[in-house]
């Protein structure tokens, strides 16, 4: 009986039990099921708190709030604020309202540190976010200034629409002040997914206008490197930039994969290399076609075409932001490139109001020179070098460098008029101080350093310099060709350095020393004559028809010192006439103080006897004739008038492949005029 009572009790015990269980859960599940019916709004407190510690901001989440938990995770929030850090004027980080976020637990659970979350949808009516950064470097989307290890890449969101958005960006460092509005619908429930992002205001002192449009922004953002390619379309219009993009873009918050077509247009390729942060030169108004292709490595272009002024080029080059300094590599091609469409990149301002300059003083910019370095080989077919040659530079070889600010082009082959050129040109602009940074103001600040060696061999001067007689013809074998005043094989050296941050400037700090001659040359009878003074010897070429006369010697040496240009040795002889310069040239002032004089080998009644003076600025110079007469007739008298050392001179001059006879003769007259002065001092 016991037992039986005792037995009895237990499984009363038991059944109230398992009943106080089930009401229990059941009150539990009523409970889950209330509240995920009022929408869980006893937990907009704690998740607020813990958005606050996770981002070490102000967090405010206001009603209608609501947190479905069945079946995965369905938030909704009337609007969701995050504030602006200490510092900043801005209202705050993010203002968002009419948010739904979608969620799945499979997404979430289990996923490794390196691999993003999945979220399955974002709705928000209306997006406002303020990205502002100061000049220390300080930002409103910076959130701690800990260093941590990497952090979980940005999460792959499947769908997602703004109704719109708006995003007020303020940069001191790239003195930026942009307003992006932006508008999506895309995802499942959407016919046709697109987006569209509108862009105003300014960017490194240029204004700055821009429109994108694509089949929708969620697929661009889809890390998975096997996701299908977006087809976008826009265009950019920086300053006077336009940009005009056409191709696919994807995986934009992975490897950032860029694909397409682009057209640029513009007044100067600098203007274009200050919005992509990388050097290249001021010059004229340019349009380029190309293929861009943007991935992990970087970014590569193809250019097609490119026209620079009157120049047509083309070129494959590949940018690489990944090093401590970015590297821009590849090779510029051109059937036809125009040496006058650099002119800008040297200060040259047609506007400029001084304008009796010829070389301008307006300062350049070497800022660009720190931006990145470069390596790149240049293979032009034709440089057109202005209306003063008749032939150009056919073709063109050298290596462009870029490195610790310091730019070259090196190893210069280029052949013009049946001779060559080669050498290097350089400049080393410095380190040059950084804009909007914090810098050592006591730094003593470095002007760029400039540097030309090139060597001239067997170029025709015939051929190169465009200075004839007016459309006078000459009749040889039956063709017609165009007679010039001088002929001959050029050959020399120019080794000149100087400093400054102009034009200008450079020329006023000129050291150096270029050394010319020419073999096998010829010159006009009567530009001999003319220059002599000799009216009657004039009269009868003009009579019986001009004839050249072989140079037995042509020689132009200048030495610069501080920006003034002496006369070392420069002549013409001639069979009939010695034609002696000396003098200086101040190429700061742009200033000639020449005195050209010709001593006649033979006698004439009208010979003035007369220097001719040639004076003014390069934009203005004068020739004229000294008035009182030089008496002396003999090439005696030369020593008499020129005190510099011709013998320096003498080592320069080399035959290359002509006559080695000629330059022995070059080489008897100037021992013969040292000698004569020599005898006079």
């Amino acid at each position: 009986m016991f037992e039986t009572l005792s037995r009895g009790r237990r499984v009363t015990t038991s059944r109230s039990f398992l009943n106080s269980f089930l009401v229990i859960v059941g009150t539990l599940i009523l409970l889950v099921l209330l509240f995920e019916l009022l929408g869980w709004p006893f937990l907009k407190t704690p998740l607020t708190h813990l958005m606050e510690k996770q981002l070490e901001r102000s967090v405010k989440i206001e009603g209608p709030f609501k947190i479905r938990l069945l079946g995965g995770i369905r938030a909704q929030a009337g609007s969701l604020w995050i504030s602006a850090p200490q510092g900043f004027s801005e209202p705050h980080l993010v203002s968002a309202q009419e948010i739904e976020l979608k969620l799945r637990y499979s997404d979430l659970w289990g996923i490794p540190p390196e691999d993003p979350y999945m979220i399955k949808g974002i709705q928000v009516g209306r997006l406002d976010a303020r990205l502002a950064r100061l000049e220390n470097g300080d930002s409103t989307w910076q959130f701690s200034k800990e260093k941590h290890d990497a952090p979980r890449p940005f999460p792959i969101i499947q769908s997602l629409v703004v109704k719109h958005g708006t995003v007020n960006i303020d940069d001191v460092l790239t003195d930026a002040k942009l307003k992006i509005d932006f508008n999506t619908k895309e995802g499942a429930a959407q016919a046709q997914s697109t987006s569209e992002v509108k862009l105003d205001g300014h960017f490194r002192g240029q204004p700055m206008h821009g429109q994108l449009t694509t089949q929708g922004f969620l697929p661009i953002a889809n890390q998975s490197k096997d996701s299908p390619p977006v087809s976008s379309t826009g265009w950019l219009e920086y300053g006077k930039v336009t940009l005009k993009f056409s191709g696919s873009v994807y995986d934009a918050l992975g490897e950032q994969k860029i694909k397409g077509n682009l057209h640029i247009s513009g007044s100067s390729l600098g203007q274009l290399g200050d919005l992509f942060n990388v050097t290249l030169p001021t010059t004229e108004a340019f349009t380029i076609d190309g293929d861009l292709n943007k991935n992990e490595t970087g970014w590569g272009v193809k250019v097609t075409s490119a026209k620079v002024g009157r120049s047509q080029l083309s070129g494959d080059f590949h940018y690489d932001p990944r090093p401590e300094k970015a590297t821009l590599n590849g090779e510029l091609k051109g059937k036809r490139f125009i040496l006058a469409d650099l002119a800008p990149a040297f200060g040259n301002d047609p506007g400029s109001p001084d304008k009796d300059k010829v070389f301008p003083d307006k300062p350049l910019n070497f800022t660009s020179y720190n931006r990145m370095n470069a390596n790149i080989g240049v293979d032009i077919d034709y440089v057109d070098l202005g209306k003063a040659f008749r032939e150009p530079i056919a073709p063109l070889k050298a290596n462009l460098n870029l490195n610790k600010n310091k730019l070259s082009l090196a190893k210069i082959s280029a052949k013009t008029a049946t001779g060559s050129l080669s050498g290097t040109i350089s400049i080393d602009a410095h380190e040059q101080p950084a804009t909007n940074l914090n810098v050592d103001q006591d730094k003593p600040h470095r002007p760029p350093e400039w540097a030309v060696d090139l060597v001239l061999k067997e170029i025709d001067l015939g051929k190169l310099i465009a200075v004839s007689p007016s459309r006078e013809k000459q009749f040889e074998a039956g063709k017609t060709q165009e007679k010039s005043y001088i002929s001959g094989k050029l050959n020399g050296e120019i080794a000149v350095k100087g400093i400054g941050e102009s034009t200008s400037q450079l020329l006023s700090s000129l050291n150096g020393e270029a050394s010319l001659h020419v073999v096998d040359g010829d010159i006009s009878h009567l530009a001999m004559e003319g220059v002599g003074i000799d009216a009657a010897q004039a009269l009868g070429i003009i009579i019986k028809g001009d004839a050249n006369l072989p140079m037995e010697c042509a020689v132009v040496n200048f030495k610069a010192k501080d920006g003034v240009a002496f006369s070392q040795l420069s002549l013409i002889d001639t069979p009939v006439t010695m034609l002696l310069l000396n003098g200086d040239i101040q190429l700061h002032q742009e200033q000639l103080n020449l005195k050209m004089r010709a001593y006649p080998k033979n006698f004439s009644p009208l010979t003035a006897r007369s220097p001719i003076l040639i004076n003014g600025t390069f934009k203005h110079p004068s020739v004229g004739i000294k008035k009182a007469p030089i008496a002396a007739r003999v090439i005696g008298g030369i020593g008499l008038a020129v005190i510099n050392p011709f013998a320096a001179i003498i080592p320069f001059l080399d035959p290359g492949e002509s006559d080695p006879m000629k330059i022995k003769e070059c080489k008897a007259t100037a021992e013969k005029i040292k000698q004569r002065v020599d005898e006079s001092s």
